[in-house]
């Protein structure tokens, strides 16, 4: 069994799946109380379950806001460190996207574009293809600064059914419960299970930072091109909104 987390959106999810099974799943839709809601939820979700049978834990590593997705990586970390097993990387993004192409309402639609809010009323975004493949992103935009005709094809996300004037077919619905609008912790297991059962490996990323602060210019999207498997790392793509005092450009 994998156990499953994230807090990279305004969703606090955490289950444990086994296989394509969800055992025990709980979530908070509430963007100001990832710290608060977690540890309770872990909780309960631990006495559902035979915690000594979790055999790996899989976080959503974003891209989100700071301080909400270090909320998830960092307890992650800590419980795979007390249970001495892995901790693995999943694009937030890609959970999303997994969840629309297992869909019936979009499993024969092509190509998927997955878009969740960033705030600043930009989007993160990716491109998807059959198979769950990520070919490009994630990426932050404007939805307007999108190519128009990426625009015009199926879209997924809540950031997605945000703006959704700017888009072709949304799916999402803007609701806790729904894996076509907020990244969903079984999801995030149950394609890091996947990745582990074909023999995927962690892409280190040691030529890219995927921590670091800055403005994203796509390099970010380019050395994540075929690595679908992640270290438990932070995935930003700018700058915090928040900076100390004096260091504001």
């Amino acid at each position: 069994m994998i156990l499953g987390l994230d807090t990279s959106s305004a969703l606090t999810s955490i289950a444990v799946v086994d296989g394509t099974r969800v055992v025990v799943e709980r979530r908070h839709l509430d963007a100001r109380r990832h710290a608060e809601v977690l540890a309770p939820m872990l909780a309960e979700v631990c006495e559902a379950v035979d915690s000594s049978a979790i055999t790996a834990i899989a976080c959503g590593v974003g891209p989100g806001p700071y301080t909400g997705l270090r909320v998830g990586i960092a307890t992650a970390l800590a419980v795979g460190m007390a249970w001495k097993i892995p901790v693995h990387g999943i694009c937030s993004l890609d959970a999303i996207a997994a969840a629309a192409y297992a869909s019936e309402e979009s499993a024969l639609c092509g190509d998927v574009f997955v878009a969740v809010d960033a705030r600043r009323s930009e989007v993160y975004w990716a491109h998807y293809i059959a198979g769950c493949t990520r070919v490009d992103g994630p990426l932050v935009a404007k939805p307007g600064d999108i190519d128009a005709t990426l625009r015009a094809g199926v879209w997924v996300g809540h950031g997605a059914a945000m703006h959704a004037d700017s888009f072709g077919l949304v799916l999402a619905r803007d609701a806790a419960e729904d894996a076509l609008g907020y990244p969903q912790a079984s999801w995030v297991a149950m394609r890091a299970g996947l990745l582990l059962a074909s023999g995927a490996e962690v892409d280190q990323q040691d030529h890219m930072p995927l921590d670091s602060h800055g403005e994203d210019t796509g390099a970010t999207a380019r050395a994540l091109r075929g690595a679908a498997l992640l270290p438990a790392r932070p995935l930003y793509l700018r700058r915090p909104d928040a900076v100390a005092a004096g260091t504001a450009s």
